[in-house]
């Protein structure tokens, strides 16, 4: 039976999604996915539909026509596209209406972000899901984006935690690599990284809405930054936008309280400082990046998380509390500088051939 979701709820699930980087203006001016040279805004898909950008990387000529449907302060969606603009990827970009989200019609009984379309392969959804796909077709030469969803099952499951039935993606964290024999420390680093990837998912991600919808104020000055970087004045009508914003805000204030005591956090503030300070330790002093001298895929997806609140007062305070902002802006330099480029020039050159 069709269950009809009112408005309100949407809303709440966009606020719950977007953990609230809403605030991330300051920082945005510096994303790379806003000022690269290569984006243009405000076109039209193929399809017609309206695209918030679209990015076309010289680098990549693999003709996947990646198109990504989010919510632009999401951290799961900002995980995505920190790993589609490190590597180089060329992406269309959909902002979802976090009310109607109309732009996700064509799924049946499926309306969360991210979701990716490709001309290569079916549809995918969850964000780790989505990276470790990507990430294993450019691994190995040989195989089409098709090809590799068999290494990526999916089957449904109950959530103990949120008392529902919901797809389960197993191998989500593994990335696969079909031609190379790994050394004992090879396996020791891949193990890092996809544990730290975990982490991310089902830890730190969870810190962040407590945090940003704190207090009243905290909460409405967030859905006022979500309104200006998601450009809803471009994207959707006002009637929506200030529906979003105002009762947005009154709904995540509330309910962010509900999930301090889901995930049995006492201090929001600490909490999400200490998840900081135990990724630092991890990674350590002598470490640019936990992936090494270049950042892995457990850099970009907390990186991703981090951008999704960057604004906020909530990493000003964490800047002036740990070094989590010295490791974010190198992180943020190698997004910029598409450092994983080479990736996808191997790729392409492989396909061309």
């Amino acid at each position: 039976m069709w269950k009809t979701v009112s408005p309100i709820k949407k809303i709440i699930g966009a606020g719950v999604c977007g953990g609230a980087a809403f605030s991330s203006t300051a920082v945005f001016l510096k994303d790379p996915e806003l000022i690269n040279s290569n984006a243009t805004k405000y076109v039209k898909g193929a399809d017609g539909m309206h695209l918030a950008r679209k990015i076309n990387s010289p680098n990549d000529k693999l003709g996947l026509d990646l198109r990504l449907y989010q919510y632009q302060t999401c951290p799961y969606c900002s995980k995505v596209r920190a790993v589609l603009d490190y590597y180089a990827f060329s992406y269309e970009v959909v902002e979802v209406n976090p009310v109607t989200r109309s732009q996700l019609k064509f799924l049946k009984n499926y309306k969360k972000v991210p979701v990716m379309t490709s001309s290569k392969c079916e549809t995918l959804v969850d964000s780790s899901q989505i990276i470790s796909v990507l990430i294993s077709f450019l691994s190995i030469p040989t195989r089409q984006l098709s090809e590799i969803l068999q290494f990526y099952p999916e089957h449904e499951g109950y959530n103990q935690k949120l008392h529902k039935t919901e797809k389960i993606f197993p191998n989500r964290h593994y990335i696969m690599n079909e031609e190379k024999r790994l050394t004992s420390t090879e396996v020791q680093a891949v193990r890092e990284e996809r544990e730290w990837r975990d982490w991310v998912d089902d830890h730190f991600i969870h810190m962040i809405s407590p945090n940003v919808y704190r207090t009243w104020e905290e909460s409405l000055e967030t859905f006022r930054y979500f309104d200006k970087v998601g450009d809803w004045e471009h994207n959707f009508p006002s009637w929506e936008r200030y529906l979003a914003v105002y009762m947005g805000a009154a709904a995540m204030f509330m309910i962010s309280k509900k999930l301090k005591k889901r995930h049995n956090i006492v201090d929001e503030r600490q909490s999400i400082l200490e998840a900081c300070n135990q990724f630092l330790e991890a990674k350590g002093k002598d470490r640019v990046f936990l992936g090494g001298n270049e950042p892995n895929l457990a850099d970009l997806s907390l990186y991703g998380a981090i951008t999704s609140f960057a604004g906020t007062r909530t990493f000003a305070e964490l800047r002036k509390q740990c070094d989590i902002g010295e490791w974010f802006d190198n992180v943020q330099k190698a997004v910029q500088e598409h450092r994983g480029a080479a990736l996808i020039k191997a790729k392409s050159n492989a396909f061309t051939q």
